[in-house]
């Protein structure tokens, strides 16, 4: 079954983005993966097969065997199967010559180390996550962040099995003539054993919400701590929260665009309390510069914590194009004096437009852009920004031409954006690859 999540896309690069988490420590998570059921039903199958167990094709307990095992270990025929391959996936049994013996990890859950033992479950998390095809599943787990109701799981479910797409009548012979709703049925069926197995590893919990409308299943701190490596080792972008106090400031300003106020408050109140305030500010400064417009107005929103600290840094700023306007609103914001010219004003309107055109429609950003002016002055500003030497200012124009309400605005946006294009366009009093003012 695959599921998919829908996870934005970072910087434009291609590389999907996903909500920030919050990691709970190792020593705790290891904590709970010692007591995960299916763990410890592993171990017990180890122990019961001991030395010399004869077993069959691919290393499968014989029928009879796996009957007698299942009594004397009082489990089922499934979480007998599933708790069989977890040993064998963590160390716990070996299979030699078609017998059992004991494997290096025999006593992993009593004298393991937090790594070792949260090895072997991430290795257990594997297996279980491939057997079932449910990769998909505990990534939309992963991504939602919180319980999500069984009947819409079930459904999702479903859908990516096929088992409610086919017309009636259709795919029979395939069948054996059974209906679309007795496939089903398998199906929730096939999903439940396997979200049980999930929760008995400790991946999952199930439980009751009434908010969330009876019967949920959410990823529980170990079942977060084992997608996100999985993920990570995919390539998402899987930002975690708390830790942008070791990363550098790009890092910081990356975690803060997944944020919401409170988490960001608290990342950045962690990252400013182990530097010094001159360092920090300069370190944000360097990745405003770096940085898409989105993350250069987080860093000097940022900033505003250091205060009067960050004042020299701000000022070196002026002499950088990237960030001149920046720095010298704010400047102008402290109480301090700066230049800001009109081609300022205009590249600094054309970066701001910039980095919310990265999160927000084009159509809420064209509202938001210029909401204290009249559209004839909105005209007369938009006409000249082709002017502006800025990567982005083509992007700006033909969001403002095709989403902006009054048709004067629009056609005013569209002539510029045609200037803007221009194989010739070299903005007046301006040099190559520096922004209006400089």
């Amino acid at each position: 079954m695959r599921t998919s999540a829908s996870p934005a896309q970072d910087g434009g690069n291609g590389t999907p983005r996903l909500p920030p988490v919050r990691l709970a420590p190792q020593d705790e998570l290891a904590a709970a993966a010692r007591v995960a059921p299916l763990l410890r039903a592993a171990r017990e199958v180890a122990r019961w097969a001991g030395d010399g167990c004869q077993v069959g094709a691919g290393d499968t307990l014989p029928a009879g065997q796996a009957e007698t095992a299942a009594v004397d270990l009082e489990l089922t025929p499934a979480e007998l199967d599933a708790a069989w391959r977890v040993a064998l996936e963590t160390g716990m049994l070996r299979v030699a010559s078609g017998q059992t013996a004991a494997g290096d990890q025999a006593s992993l859950l009593a004298d393991g180390s937090t790594d070792e033992v949260l090895a072997a479950w991430d290795r257990a998390l594997g297996l279980m996550l491939g057997a079932e095809d449910l990769d998909g599943m505990a990534t939309a787990l992963y991504t939602v962040g919180g319980p999500v109701k069984m009947d819409a799981l079930f459904e999702a479910y479903l859908g990516a099995a096929g088992a409610l797409e086919e017309a009636p009548g259709e795919g029979e012979a395939r069948t054996g003539g059974r209906s679309g709703l007795e496939r089903a049925e398998d199906h929730a069926a096939e999903l439940s054993g396997a979200l049980e197995a999930l929760a008995d590893l400790g991946v999952v919990e199930l439980g009751t919400d009434d908010s969330a409308g009876g019967l949920t299943v959410t990823l529980s701190r170990l079942g977060v701590w084992g997608v996100h490596r999985r993920l990570r080792a995919q390539g998402w972008h899987v930002p975690v929260l708390a830790s942008a106090a070791r990363g550098d400031a790009m890092s910081l300003l990356a975690t803060l665009a997944n944020c919401d106020i409170e988490d960001g408050e608290a990342e950045i109140a962690a990252w400013l309390a182990v530097r010094d305030p001159a360092q920090a500010a300069a370190q944000l400064i360097d990745a405003a510069r770096q940085g898409s417009p989105g993350l250069r107005g987080a860093g000097f929103a940022v900033l505003d914590r250091i205060g009067i600290d960050a004042v020299p840094a701000a000022r070196a700023a002026l002499a950088d194009p990237v960030v001149r306007a920046h720095a010298a609103v704010w400047l102008h914001e402290h109480g301090e004096e700066a230049e800001l010219g009109p081609r300022d004003r205009a590249w600094l309107l054309v970066d701001l437009g910039a980095g919310l055109l990265e999160e927000a429609d084009p159509a809420d950003v064209v509202i938001e852009l210029l909401p204290d002016l009249a559209p004839s002055a909105q005209a007369e500003l938009v006409s000249g920004l082709w002017e502006v030497n800025h990567p982005a200012v083509t992007g700006l124009l033909t969001a403002l031409s095709d989403h902006h309400p009054d048709p004067e605005v629009a056609r005013a946006a569209r002539k510029a954006a045609f200037k803007a294009r221009s194989p010739t366009r070299q903005p007046r009093g301006q040099r190559p690859g520096s922004p209006a003012g400089s």
